[in-house]
């Protein structure tokens, strides 16, 4: 279980055992969408030059059965090519970019978002043999939450990183307001017990047949969600009528407007702003990231009540993944491998830097009683939760996982 927290300030972050400076904007996801198109536009051309010529039509996406070499991502790594379906059908010439979204704003190479996506992108490409990369197109150039869903429910977006309540929006989601409650997670080891649970499996599969949408792997762990305010909160009633930015999440607002809260749900991309100017009051984050936007300008308390155990996620569309042959799936996951370990490298010591920066800025790390807290928030979720948000039971369930 976490330790109390008080006026000691300690590394709450451990990493896992297992383990291209870029700027996106909308001109990037603009490229990317262009070299789809001309892909596809010139395996029409050719399909309708071969059925001109007397030739059998190659149906579009799929190779000439006649070829006597395979394509280069069915060939890339495999020892038996012809048991390989087709897949996403990149070529080394003509890679295929995953391509997920986000809606915060990163360009920092590094940061542990950036050195993720960057690790998954280099594997992902080595593995192939250059038929397939990855990027993450962040800074909500595909809209917010709900429109990044939307996208990739209708397949025009492969995915979207994004954490563990962002779920709750969609449809036979009721269980994952259980993952998403306060402390059902003690420690990032506990996460990773559940995550190989029978339970999580058929989570995932119940929600990609409902939804379009399958969380595909965890990307990275993050350290604990906290609280980031204007004021000094220190007790939990303190937090009375606090606007509190919250992410767009159903389960979010649920939670803290029964602590007593104002939950404001504001994109990632204009946190800031709306704490500048008053529309919120602060916000929930862990602290890396709060420090990395320089949040401590407009809210310079900071209070690790540590409430959620945060991990982001491969949010990834069901048509893209059916797309995928069991070899790309192998090498995605494999590759997602690689990304959580490059930024569980960052976080580690991205801690340390975030607690001295805070102090250099003139921020203040607030004194709490951790059980206070924990105590708290425990009686929210067992008194108004269990059994209507989500079933009766499945909260202390996963907690048994520990």
């Amino acid at each position: 279980m976490p330790c109390p927290r008080g006026t000691e300030i300690q590394v709450i972050y451990r990493s896992r055992e297992s383990h291209n400076n870029r700027n996106p904007n909308k001109q990037k996801g603009m490229e990317l969408m262009k070299k789809r198109i001309v892909a596809l536009a010139t395996v029409l051309a050719l399909a309708f030059t071969l059925a001109a010529c007397g030739e059998s039509s190659v149906p579009t996406g799929s190779s000439n059965p006649s070829a006597s070499t395979p394509p280069a991502s069915q060939s890339a790594n495999s020892e038996n090519t012809s048991a390989v379906e087709p897949g996403l059908a990149g070529t080394v010439e003509n890679p295929y970019v995953i391509t997920f979204g986000n809606t915060a704003n990163i360009s920092n190479p590094d940061h542990p978002y950036m050195m993720a996506m960057n690790a998954m992108n280099d594997k992902l490409m080595e593995l192939s043999g250059g038929t397939l990369g990855f990027d993450i197109v962040y800074g909500g150039v595909y809209g917010s939450t709900a429109q990044h869903l939307a996208q990739i429910k209708a397949g025009t977006l492969d995915g979207m990183v994004t954490g563990f309540d962002i779920a709750t929006n969609l449809e036979n989601s009721e269980r994952f307001y259980a993952v998403c409650m306060p402390f059902v997670f003690d420690s990032d080891e506990h996460i990773d017990k559940f995550l190989d649970s029978d339970l999580w499996a058929e989570m995932v599969d119940d929600l990609a047949e409902s939804s379009g949408v399958r969380i595909a792997s965890l990307f990275f762990h993050q350290p604990p969600r906290s609280l980031n305010t204007t004021t000094p909160v220190a007790h939990p009633s303190e937090m009375a009528g606090v606007k509190l930015r919250v992410p767009e999440s159903d389960v979010q607002v649920k939670v803290w407007t029964a602590a007593g809260a104002s939950p404001v749900q504001i994109p990632g991309s204009e946190m800031y702003s709306a704490i500048d100017t008053g529309i919120a009051d602060g916000q929930e984050n862990d602290i890396p990231t709060a420090i990395s936007l320089k949040f401590y300008e407009v809210a310079p308390y900071f209070t690790e009540i540590d409430y959620i155990r945060q991990a982001q996620f491969l949010y990834t569309s069901e048509i893209t993944w059916q797309k995928m042959n069991d070899q790309e799936k192998g090498w995605f996951l494999e590759a997602a491998a690689a990304g959580q370990a490059a930024a569980a490298e960052r976080y580690e010591t991205m801690y340390d830097e975030a607690i001295a920066e805070i102090e250099e800025n003139g921020g203040t790390i607030v004194e709490f009683d951790y059980d206070e807290w924990k105590t708290f928030f425990t009686d929210i979720v067992k008194n108004e939760f269990d059994g209507v948000l989500y079933p009766a039971g499945l909260y202390d369930q996963i907690q048994a996982m520990s």
